[in-house]
């Protein structure tokens, strides 16, 4: 688990750390959201990505905030950042086969559009899939 720390007092693990945590490729969850948290299990089951929960990560070393991290989920990838759809597009086309055909589909208008959309409606209403977010 990936705690804040004072930079300013780090040991050299720990700047080996927040050093991976800069060059790992990474989805960042809400982890108070039943639903997120069986996402992420899905995924889990099906791919080597490192999953994170929002309070295990260490937000501000991946320059995110708890709000970010509670309105979207995040694919991190080194300085490369991407939410909501996008991330999740890039997680279908790591899984490989159909998965990633639907993944590439997501990134192309009027499919990455209807995706958006998709996503928005999912994330506003993710307290119903079941069980609720905290």
């Amino acid at each position: 688990m990936l705690c804040r720390y004072d930079w300013q007092q780090l040991t050299l693990v720990e700047h080996w750390l927040r050093d991976w945590v800069k060059k790992s490729t990474m989805l960042v969850y809400d982890g108070d959201c039943v639903f997120c948290c069986r996402c992420a299990r899905w995924v889990a089951k099906r791919s080597d990505i490192d999953l994170l929960a929002d309070g295990e990560a260490d937000l501000e070393a991946l320059g995110l905030t708890v709000a970010d991290t509670k309105r979207f989920v995040w694919w991190v990838d080194g300085d490369v950042k991407l939410s909501g759809h996008l991330a999740i597009g890039k997680v279908l086309r790591s899984l490989g086969g159909g998965w990633m055909l639907l993944g590439a589909a997501m990134k192309v208008p009027p499919v990455s559009l209807l995706a958006a959309l998709i996503y928005r409606l999912v994330a506003a209403n993710r307290h119903r899939f079941g069980g609720g977010c905290s």
